[in-house]
């Protein structure tokens, strides 16, 4: 059974990871990201009306939705008046588009900020331990895990410190250590998610899969989609792909960019090429950008929809120089291999 926390809501997915938009017809900035919407906000929007569009930003269809806009409201909010909840908020919207030294350094500030309790702080502590967690400072990053003791649960806490640990080569033993944690226990959709992505990098697709048995996709973060997606490829369920995910938004070019690939991917199979048409201009999109953020999409891309080796391992590895978690690894050690087959 399904828990929701607090945690929950501040998930990345990652987790992130998860990088994600289509553009409509613009002369971008160098500093925008490429999105279906670039609505601005109205001036008198609350500050708990800012966090629940952060918070939404996470799922389908809205990951970049007013990125560029809540970026500029939220830093000059925290250059007005630097509270905990702004430059919590304001370090989320900065990771995402993977300036984490930037975020990093907001968030460390904000927990100076007095007077705050343990558990006020604790959304920031779980924000810095999956971003230095990404960024490979995996002692600092479990430093902010056991910070959390006291003001989360135990099965929080526990999960946060094998997560890391996984990332360390301690994969199996943090899953078997996660799972004894959590057995006959209710489990949040945090836990469960680092369960099912220590067992798909296990190999171990149907225990992937059964970890998420009780997901609602509609609902999901996109890195929950995505992982549950990876684990339906794994298992050539490639149908199961196209009929759940095609189906999440009316408007399929609100679709985020790893959405699509999977699709893509999925497609393949068939004698469409819906998807594969449709995140092909996405691409195209991104070279021309020179889009890093998009860097791990674009090496996957490479790899399984259009094969291109040496754009696989380019995107590969500049991806690797942003996020060093072992997917990240993993992303570049197979596009190296498709350049020696």
């Amino acid at each position: 059974m399904i828990t929701k926390t607090i945690q929950n809501s501040f998930l990345f997915a990652s987790l992130l990871f998860s990088h994600y938009a289509l553009a409509t017809a613009y002369t971008p900035k160098d500093n925008d990201i490429i999105t279906a919407s670039h609505s601005l906000l109205k001036v008198e929007l609350s500050i708990d009306e800012i966090e629940q569009l952060v918070l939404n930003s996470q799922n389908v269809g809205q990951t970049e939705r007013l990125q560029g806009a809540l970026k500029v409201r939220l830093a000059k909010l925290y250059q007005q008046e630097p509270t905990l909840k702004v430059g919590y908020l304001y370090a989320r919207v900065l990771q995402k588009e993977h300036q984490f030294d930037e975020a990093i350094a907001i968030a460390e500030e904000t927990l100076t900020i007095k007077p705050a309790t343990k558990k006020q702080q604790s959304n920031t502590h779980m924000l810095l331990s999956n971003m230095l967690m990404i960024k490979g400072e995996f002692s600092q990053a479990k430093q902010h895990c056991t910070a959390l003791i006291g003001s989360v649960s135990i099965m929080t806490t526990s999960t946060c410190v094998l997560d890391i640990r996984s990332q360390e080569g301690q994969l199996e033993q943090s899953y078997n250590s996660l799972l004894k944690i959590t057995r006959n226990k209710e489990i949040s959709e945090y836990t469960l998610q680092v369960l099912s992505e220590m067992a798909y990098r296990l190999k171990r697709y149907d225990d992937a899969l059964l970890h998420l048995n009780n997901i609602q996709l509609n609902q999901s973060p996109i890195s929950l989609i995505a992982l549950w997606a990876d684990i339906q490829l794994a298992l050539n369920n490639h149908q199961k792909v196209l009929s759940s995910l095609g189906g999440l938004l009316n408007n399929i070019d609100d679709l985020e960019d790893s959405l699509l690939i999977r699709l893509a991917i999925a497609e393949k199979i068939t004698q469409n090429t819906t998807w594969q048409t449709l995140i092909k201009k996405r691409i195209a999109l991104r070279e021309l950008r020179q889009d890093t953020f998009h860097a791990s999409d674009l090496a996957k891309y490479y790899l399984e929809v259009e094969p291109n080796t040496s754009k696989a391992i380019y995107w590969a590895t500049i991806n690797l120089k942003q996020a060093k978690m072992s997917s990240d690894k993993q992303l570049l050690v197979e596009a190296q291999l498709k350049g020696t087959e």
